[in-house]
């Protein structure tokens, strides 16, 4: 009996035992290719290589953390990287992804680790003109250029790396696999080679994924859920800083932060990110407030500014966030316009948080408020001042977390007055600053207004 194949979409992984000229899912024109069917699939198993241990039986001393001296890059991969771990960094082209890890490979290359940069965009040329540029000499970094999974893993078990880094995954094909280099299928399937024979050999593997222009982190997501960390590395390419940001991590704390300069001799770690954040504010400019924002466990002093203006749309003004959630903002809007009497309904709004930074928690709210009412009544904020609460609904201001965290990062920066909210206006211990209550939307007008 003849038996049927399986026809899969190149671009959107949609599986039928039917051909289909068109893709009925993404709509794509003649994507779909025969792949291998389940039962040629099943007929090649073979004898399971690893058997089940007791978890009792192993030994966790095997997997350690090794510091690379990078400050940043440790922080926010929780203290260094683990062992035997996959770890996926994704960011826009030209941020700068390829730049760290090849000086993240020169750190490992000068512990004594050994180190495969597989590159499907450069040549080893190329590279080898970045690394002059970045003064990286070293007879531990391995280069291979334009190749096939196949090829690499011939090159992985004839050299033994400690370290495998993957530059990009979008440009690594397969022989076994009739799908375009950069489609959802061959992602999905080179990528788990990869994972696989990172964990059978005991070697440490960076992937490296481009941000797609509706951005996404190369396809739908596809990658982010296969591996041990994520991470993203973002910045303006007018600007020379560059952010760090850890999005899911197995082995340490989510969301932490890492800040990074970049310069012609490549990144340097940021020692001072707060005082990198907030050394050009204006500090006696109607619209601005200070906030201490939590990133992993460690807080940036963050500036955010407000603009409210007449807006020539009536009845239609504009509501515009960059870096905080716009649902929020309007949420926020609301509860002024209802508890301070405000007509913000008449004014547009723009709300930036500065330096690229992006604010999720609560605890942002009574800062937001504070930049919008300054700017609103035009009234400049008190020198040397922080917010930080939660507003709630009904105008009411709620307690927040990390508090001690917070202020200590504050006072460190010569902040001596501290708006917060009225539950935990008493704890603070300190005797330098200056400690304001606030219990609701109202008291923040009269702060504000002294």
């Amino acid at each position: 009996m003849k038996s049927t194949g399986q026809f899969e979409c190149i671009e959107c992984g949609f599986q039928s035992p039917k051909y289909y000229g068109r893709c009925p899912q993404c709509q794509a024109w003649n994507t779909m290719v025969e792949s291998e069917s389940g039962e040629t699939a099943a007929a090649d198993e073979s004898t399971p290589v690893n058997l089940p241990q007791k978890i009792s039986e192993i030994d966790p001393r095997e997997i350690g953390r090794l510091v690379t001296g990078m400050d940043e890059f440790d922080r926010v991969l929780g203290g260094g990287i683990v062992s035997h771990s996959v770890i996926l960094i994704g960011g826009e082209p030209g941020v700068g992804k390829s730049t760290l890890l090849l000086e993240v490979s020169a750190l490992l290359s000068a512990k004594g680790k050994k180190v495969l940069y597989y590159s499907g965009e450069e040549s080893a040329l190329q590279i080898k003109l970045r690394a002059e540029r970045l003064a990286i000499h070293s007879d531990n970094i391995y280069l291979f250029t334009i190749g096939t999974l196949e090829d690499l893993k011939s090159h992985v078990r004839e050299l033994k790396p400690d370290f495998l880094i993957i530059d990009s995954i979008q440009t690594l094909t397969s022989k076994k696999t009739a799908h375009i280099s950069g489609s959802v299928s061959s992602l999905r399937y080179v990528t788990a080679e990869i994972i696989e024979l990172g964990k059978k050999s005991g070697i440490t593997v960076f992937i490296i994924g481009h941000i797609t222009k509706e951005g996404q982190l190369a396809g739908p997501k596809t990658l982010e859920h296969m591996v041990d960390a994520v991470l993203y590395f973002q910045g303006e390419t007018q600007t020379d800083i560059r952010l760090l940001r850890a999005e899911k991590n197995r082995f340490g704390p989510m969301n932490e932060i890492g800040i990074f300069q970049m310069s012609e001799k490549g990144l340097t770690s940021v020692n001072d990110p707060s005082q990198i954040l907030i050394q050009n504010r204006q500090s006696h400019a109607p619209g601005t407030a200070i906030f201490p924002a939590m990133n992993g466990l460690r807080p940036l002093l963050t500036e955010i500014q407000a603009l409210v203006s007449e807006s020539p749309f009536a009845g239609n003004p504009r509501r515009i966030a960059i870096g905080f959630d716009n649902y929020r903002l309007s949420m926020l809007i609301s509860i002024i316009e209802k508890k301070l009497k405000l007509p913000f309904y008449k004014s547009d709004v723009f709300l930036n948080i500065t330096g690229g930074m992006v604010i999720r928690e609560p605890a942002a709210d009574l800062a937001v408020c504070s930049a919008l009412i300054s700017s609103y009544k035009n009234i400049n904020p008190r020198p040397n001042s922080i917010v930080m609460g939660e507003v709630g609904l009904t105008g009411e201001i709620r307690p927040i977390s990390f508090l001690e965290t917070r202020l200590k990062e504050s006072i460190r920066q010569g902040f001596s007055t501290m708006c917060l909210p009225a539950g935990q206006s008493q704890s603070p211990n300190y005797h330098d600053i200056s400690v304001v209550s606030i219990e609701n939307i109202r008291d923040l007008l009269d702060f504000i207004k002294k």
